[in-house]
């Protein structure tokens, strides 16, 4: 099974597929792979881009994630309200993770046009605009590349440290995957810099036996009463497309109120392979 370009290595049966592709078929073969051809792409990418923007769903989101810019994220004021302005109030990065192979999914080539609208909107360089997919086609690559986008070349695990305010983008992946994003970052003056576009923490802790997740989610259980959690709006047209999906923030003052010890004796999580969600690196 896979979630949107990362492979679910799991046994359990009866879990619908997230992403509904065009071929008829399972794996894509190396020859179908090449007869994308990239500036065809190119032009569905941006015309999905043009819908989204014109969306009211589109409207409401960035009302969203300005709120929660300009009363979360500025690092001068300790979580607090500010008057700060300008990019002070942007990321400095976007980091994406698991958009999946766009070239042949619907659901994959909406979340990539929301994140190029993300990036305009945020005033954020193309440079500082990082993705990783271990399912990207060579075509894929070559048109992101075209768009000034930097594919990353090594498998990160989503185990990437961050000292500055940083977006990741990671829509419908698995739970192991925010897991370790939140292991690699596991002080509050790290994960203050972070917002998580991906799935609802809220919803795991309410629908995952406290058991399952301290087994294979167990940062995402702990931060989760700390977490500053913004739905996405309700009324994109498709619903497979953000739907569970929220704005993740961790504001210093909450951070800030739990004793030294909650950060204490935190080990790099480690998976059965039953509950690893994403594919590792070689």
């Amino acid at each position: 099974m896979e979630l949107d370009g990362f492979q679910i290595v799991s046994k359990r049966k009866g879990k619908k597929k997230m992403c509904a592709v065009t071929q008829q078929h399972g794996d894509i073969s190396t020859s179908s792979e090449n007869n994308y051809d990239v500036v065809s792409l190119k032009r569905k990418v941006l015309s999905a881009k043009e819908t989204l923007c014109c969306m009211d769903f589109y409207t409401d989101l960035k009302g969203k994630l300005r709120e929660c810019l300009e009363t979360v994220l500025c690092s001068h004021c300790d979580g607090m309200p500010c008057n700060c302005s300008g990019n002070s109030k942007n990321p400095s990065e976007i980091v994406t993770y698991g958009v999946g192979n766009f070239a042949e999914c619907l659901i994959s080539r909406y979340q990539l046009a929301l994140l190029l609208a993300l990036r305009d909107n945020l005033q954020v360089s193309p440079n500082d605009v990082l993705l990783y997919d271990p399912k990207f086609f060579e075509a894929e690559k070559e048109l992101l590349s075209s768009l000034g986008l930097q594919v990353l070349s090594e498998n990160e695990e989503g185990k990437r440290q961050c000292e500055k305010t940083t977006l990741f983008y990671m829509p419908h992946c698995g739970k192991s995957l925010y897991n370790n994003l939140l292991s690699a970052n596991w002080t509050p003056d790290r994960l203050c810099h972070l917002i998580i576009i991906g799935n609802s923490f809220t919803n795991m802790v309410q629908n995952f036996p406290s058991s399952t997740l301290k087994k294979c989610a167990s940062f995402i259980l702990r931060i989760q009463p700390f977490t500053e959690e913004v739905p996405f709006p309700g009324n994109f047209q498709y619903q497979d497309m953000f739907n569970d999906t929220a704005l993740h923030l961790f504001p210093r003052h909450k951070l800030n109120s739990v004793e030294a010890v909650f950060w204490e004796d935190c080990p790099e999580p480690l998976y059965d392979e039953e509950d690893l969600e994403f594919i590792p690196k070689s």
